[in-house]
């Protein structure tokens, strides 16, 4: 991944993953649950918590793809798992070096040559690369640092978000889960490296919230 890649966002909480790579909450959490697919980042302080489960931009890119092999090309578990630590163990590598290829509903990797099955030698022809994929995600992901500056250090509740719990205004990010934060003695800028869409307003409003209901 470039650097360019990695200054997009810094981590991603589990509403973002969902609104960026088009993933289910469920599914995503099946996923991590299962040992398939988990977060870059996980917090010490309260595992069971979801958004305590911080995914990287290399994480999303991998996500992202693994959702186009299921759902576009019929790859199954068993083929997504061998192409997910693929796309782990190559994450150093620019995005436009890694092409690969689905043949028989399997996932292909070479880097050198036309890619063949490693089983039968056949050639893979559907060719995906990586490249447009992280441009997608780094696009959507660009898409929510921006927000009405009139909520900014606002709450709401909005009907049908987060099951009407209160929400930083302008995003589906629960005060429960800023405050989980708070309580855990994080900085402000810490907190903000962990919901990078934020602004310190938001987490400054939570505060005081927190400060009051003590």
């Amino acid at each position: 991944m470039t650097r360019s890649d990695e200054s997009v966002l810094s981590a991603f909480c589990v509403d973002h993953v969902a609104q960026i790579t088009g993933l289910s909450k469920a599914r995503l959490a099946r996923w991590d649950r299962l040992g398939f697919f988990p977060p870059e980042y996980i917090g010490d302080d309260n595992r069971h918590n979801p958004y305590a489960r911080v995914y990287s931009f290399v994480d999303l890119v991998g996500l992202r793809t693994l959702k186009i092999l299921s759902d576009v090309h019929r790859v199954p578990l068993r083929e997504l798992r061998k192409a997910a630590e693929e796309l782990k163990n190559r994450s150093d590598r620019p995005w436009s070096a890694i092409p690969l290829a689905v043949l028989k509903h399997k996932v292909v990797f070479d880097l050198d040559s036309n890619p063949r099955n490693v089983t039968d030698g056949q050639y893979a022809l559907k060719h995906i690369p990586l490249q447009p994929i992280a441009q997608e995600v780094r696009e959507r992901a660009n898409k929510l640092r921006y927000r009405d500056g009139s909520k900014v250090g606002r709450t709401e509740k909005r009907k049908f978000v987060q099951h009407n719990t209160e929400v930083i205004s302008g995003t589906r990010i629960p005060v429960s889960a800023i405050a989980s934060f708070i309580q855990a003695d994080y900085s402000n800028q810490a907190i903000l490296n962990e919901y990078p869409s934020l602004e310190l307003q938001d987490v400054e409003a939570v505060r005081q919230k927190t400060k009051s209901a003590a």
